[in-house]
Order: structure tokens, then C-alpha cells, then sequence
């Protein structure tokens, strides 16, 4: 909707991985702060503003998000940031706080959320947002 270019923060630590599985291991690593690898990379110099999304995962974003916000923390210095989530109750949790916090100087804004089996069905509520930010 917005013209942007595109990065995905990608770990195959969860592949295939079962979902009861995953929340232990997922909730493990927010409690160790564990910052699992992720592939590729993207030089944030050239943007002027930022969408971070993800699903929230024991209220914040998966901790590979950390691991990649850990390499960029100060890429983003003056320049705007917008979070988004994805989640099934928990709307934006703590992410907004946490990109604060992740990248100081930064313009963080409100930020967004949708519920996740939203997503391929409520396109009007994402480009309402959208829409609202210009």
C-alpha cells in the first residue's frame, strides 16, 4: 500500500517446529534475552521513516526483532518509526515502548495492530491506517 521497499526478518530456528513447542521456546528466549540470527540484512541509512512489524509474542515482538533492532540501533537517529503488530488479544502489548527504547532519537509513533485472522479479510482497517498517517 505504501510503495516501500521490503526487509524480512527471517530465523529458521521455528521451522517446522510444533505450536506448544514454540510458545515454551519462545517464552524461554524473551526470559533469557536471547537474540536468535536472522538472514540477510538492509542498510536503514537511505530511509527517512521505518515500519517494524511483527506478531507479538509474550508481549512484545519475537526476540529475533530484538536481535535485529541490537544491529540498528542507531540507524534509525532522527528518523520516524512506525510499529505494527500482529496478535490475538494482546493488540500492541509492550512494542511500541520496546522500539523506543531499541532505537533512542527516533521518532516512534502510536503504532498499529490487527488482529492476525484479520489480516487477509480487514484490508479497509490497514489502509485506514495507512491512509491516517499522511
Amino acid at each position: 500500500m505504501t510503495g516501500a521497499e521490503q526487509f524480512e526478518i527471517v530465523t529458521h530456528k521455528y521451522d517446522g517446529m510444533a505450536y506448544n513447542p514454540l510458545i515454551k521456546l519462545a517464552q524461554e528466549e524473551a526470559k533469557k534475552g536471547e537474540l536468535p540470527a536472522y538472514e540477510g540484512d538492509i542498510d536503514l541509512s537511505k530511509y527517512d521513516t521505518v515500519f517494524i512489524g511483527g506478531p507479538v509474542w509474550w508481549g512484545t515482538y519475537p526476540q529475533v526483532m530484538f536481535t535485529f533492532f541490537k544491529k540498528h540501533a542507531n540507524d534509525l537517529k532522527g528518523k520516524t518509526v512506525i510499529p505494527f503488530t500482529t496478535h490475538e488479544g494482546s493488540g500492541l502489548a509492550n512494542c511500541v515502548e520496546d522500539v523506543k527504547e531499541a532505537f533512542p532519537g527516533a521518532n516512534v509513533t502510536k503504532g498499529f495492530s490487527i488482529y492476525g485472522h484479520e489480516v487477509r479479510t480487514e484490508k479497509a482497517k490497514v489502509e485506514k491506517w495507512i491512509n491516517g498517517l499522511k
